[in-house]
C-alpha cells in the first residue's frame, strides 16, 4: 500500500466519524473511498463536505469492494463486534473506535478473530488521549529511570457536573445513556483512557483485586430517554501484582467538582499532573534531596507539546503509518480487552 492512497471506508458519519474523515481528507496518503451510514441525510452531508462518490446504508456493499484497504468504524459500541467480525472477513484493515465492546465476552471474541487474520492491521482507539500524548513516553521515562523509586500508590480523579454524553454533550447520541448499547458511563468512556495511560506508564500490571462504586440519579434531569441505566459517577479502588493500590474516580455529573489530576506515588519520589493534551504541560515532580537525607522539595518539569498536532490528528497519523507499515500499533487489541475486563471487575464490585 506504500505506492498508492491508502483508501478508507468509514461506517458511521457522527461526530467522532467526522473528525477520523478531515484526518483522512487532509493527508495526501489516504482518500476515503467509501462513507456508510443509516442515516441517509447525515450520509448524504459528509460525502458532498468530503467528497466521496461512494454511499451506502449497508456496508455489506462497500466490503464487497476490492479496491478497499481499511475500514474505521464509527457506531455504537453494542455493534462493533458484528461490524468489527465482518470486517476482518472481509479481509480489511481495521481500526475500531472506543470502547471495544459492551461485554468482556464481545471484546474476547473480537481479538481472538482477528488472530486469526495475522496479515490484517488491527486497533483500537483509546490511545487518543493516552499513549499518542508526549506526556505519556515523558512519565512513562521517568518511572522507567527510577525517579520514583517503587511506585505504591496512583490516584486519579476526574469529576465534573452535567457534562453526560446524551444529555449536555452531543445530546442527540441518547444512545449513549443506554448501558446495554454503551456499555457504561463516564467508568467506561473515559476509563478506557485512564487505563490506557495510568496502565501503559506502568507496563501492564495485572490486576489482583477490585472494589468500586455506582450511582446515577443525581439530578432530576429528563433525559428525553425511557433509558438511563449508566452510572454518572463511579469509583474503584483496586490492587495490582506487587501491591500497587490505584484509586480511581470518574463522573460526568456528581455533587462535586474535581479537576482531571493523577498523582503517582514512588518510595522515592512522586508526579502531579493532568494527564490530557488540554491540560497545562506541567509536572510537579516532589522529593527529597540529597539522596533522601535532605528536605522535601520538588521541580517544575515541562513536557514540550509543540510537536503534538491534537489528539484525533495523532491518531489518524499513527494509524496510517500503521497501515504503511511505517509505525506500530498504535492501541494493541489485547490491552484493549485487558483494560476492558479491569473495568467490568470494577462494575461487578460495585454491584453494578
Amino acid at each position: 500500500m506504500s505506492t498508492h492512497k491508502t483508501q478508507i471506508g468509514m461506517i458511521g458519519c457522527g461526530m467522532i466519524a467526522q473528525a477520523h474523515m478531515q484526518n483522512f481528507a487532509n493527508d495526501s496518503r489516504t482518500e476515503i473511498r467509501w462513507i456508510v451510514d443509516l442515516n441517509e441525510k447525515a450520509l448524504g452531508d459528509s460525502a458532498q463536505k468530503f467528497d466521496v462518490t461512494n454511499t451506502t446504508t449497508n456496508y455489506s456493499e462497500m466490503l464487497k469492494d476490492d479496491k478497499l484497504d481499511a475500514v474505521v468504524v464509527c457506531t455504537p459500541p453494542l455493534s462493533h463486534l458484528r461490524i468489527g467480525m465482518d470486517v476482518l472477513k472481509a479481509g480489511k484493515h481495521l481500526l475500531m473506535e472506543k470502547p471495544l465492546a459492551t461485554s468482556v465476552s464481545d471484546a474476547k471474541k473480537l481479538l481472538k478473530a482477528a488472530e486469526k487474520y495475522p496479515d490484517l492491521k488491527v486497533s483500537g482507539c483509546s490511545c487518543r488521549h493516552a499513549r499518542l500524548n508526549p506526556k505519556f513516553e515523558y512519565v512513562k521515562k521517568l518511572i522507567s529511570d527510577g525517579k520514583l523509586g517503587r511506585v505504591y500508590f496512583v490516584h486519579h480523579r476526574g469529576v465534573g457536573r452535567q457534562g453526560r454524553p446524551g444529555l449536555e454533550y452531543n445530546p442527540t447520541a441518547k444512545w449513549f445513556l443506554n448501558r446495554d448499547i454503551a456499555g457504561g458511563g463516564p467508568l467506561y468512556d473515559w476509563g478506557v483512557y485512564d487505563m490506557s495511560f495510568h496502565l501503559g506508564i506502568l507496563g501492564e500490571p495485572k490486576l489482583l483485586k477490585a472494589d468500586g462504586i455506582c450511582a446515577n440519579g443525581l439530578d432530576k434531569v429528563d433525559p428525553g430517554t425511557d433509558v438511563f441505566t449508566v452510572e454518572e459517577h463511579g469509583v474503584a479502588f483496586m490492587t495490582f501484582e506487587g501491591g500497587m493500590k490505584y484509586y480511581w474516580e470518574r463522573a460526568n455529573h456528581a455533587h462535586a467538582s474535581i479537576p482531571n489530576r493523577t498523582t503517582i506515588y514512588g518510595t522515592e519520589g512522586g508526579l502531579q499532573f493532568g494527564y490530557c493534551t488540554w491540560e497545562s504541560p506541567e509536572i510537579e515532580y516532589l522529593y527529597v534531596d540529597k539522596k533522601g537525607r535532605g528536605k522535601a522539595t520538588s521541580k517544575t518539569l515541562t513536557v514540550n507539546m509543540k510537536k503534538h498536532k491534537g489528539d484525533m490528528q495523532e491518531l489518524g497519523q499513527a494509524f496510517i503509518k500503521y497501515l504503511r507499515e511505517d509505525g506500530p500499533v498504535p492501541m494493541p487489541m489485547d490491552v484493549e480487552v485487558k483494560n476492558l475486563e479491569i473495568i467490568h471487575k470494577v462494575y461487578k464490585a460495585a454491584g453494578w
